[in-house]
């Protein structure tokens, strides 16, 4: 979801010049175009359909609160804000979780953010709100080959115990992860290897059998939960 302060919202037309524009870097096209009270384009890119809702002058689409921000130099944008939702539409809908169409939605989701007065973007499967252009940022290098989103397109969230759970990884691989923690260690180091280890899933897939993963500074060990859609990860003993 683009969330975009009151009144600032897109319509159709600004979305067709914005994508008519010679020097958008946009490849997508629309598609279909309803009567502009509808508030909503179906999107073509890559060969993928994609409804964009929630446009000027039909309603926003209704949107909870985040629970993690990320990106935001300080506090994220305050006051009421609109929602303008990106999603899977046509033949393709059932495949939303589809790691085409996910990266596909992702690059045009980053380029309406940067090229929009879109004031946050809200992913609500990890239930984040991150800044526009951290956003893009991170899911254009990801994209290319750099690491995947880790705080931004899942949430991590450290415990009293020193332990570091994902939310949100289960929308790509099916599973979430659980780094147990190492007496003595300060949470950002646990956090930096969740982190990596989150990156280092999404480019493998699920784990379905006890697996041991080589990251600096160490030998880990990660298991899948017997109970729930879970990978246990801890580290090695010397």
């Amino acid at each position: 979801m683009l969330l975009f302060r009151e009144g600032a919202r897109p319509a159709a037309d600004d979305i067709a010049r914005l994508l008519d524009a010679a020097d958008s870097g946009m490849s997508a096209r629309i598609s279909h175009r309803p009567e502009p009270s509808a508030g909503w384009l179906e999107l073509l890119a890559r060969g993928l359909t994609f409804d964009l809702r929630g446009l000027s002058p039909a309603m926003p689409v209704p949107h909870e609160p985040a629970r993690h921000a990320y990106g935001f130099g300080a506090a994220p944008a305050d006051g009421p804000l609109e929602a303008v939702a990106l999603v899977a539409s046509g033949h393709i809908a059932a495949g939303a979780a589809l790691g085409p169409v996910l990266r596909t939605m992702f690059k045009l989701a980053a380029n309406l953010a940067i090229r929009l007065p879109v004031e946050a973007v809200l992913w609500r499967p990890a239930g984040t709100v991150m800044e526009p252009r951290y956003f893009s940022r991170a899911v254009l290098n990801w994209l290319a080959g750099g690491a995947f989103p880790a705080l931004g397109l899942t949430a991590l969230m450290p415990a009293s115990d020193g332990s570091v759970a994902s939310s949100g990884l289960s929308h790509f691989i099916g599973q979430e992860m659980q780094l147990e923690g190492l007496p003595g260690e300060a949470q950002a180091e646990s956090v930096k290897l969740a982190i990596r280890l989150v990156d280092y899933l999404v480019r493998h897939g699920p784990l379905t059998e006890p697996h041991t993963i080589t990251q600096d500074p160490g030998v880990l060990l990660a298991e899948p939960s017997s109970v729930g859609k879970r990978v246990w990860i801890w580290r090695a003993q010397a």
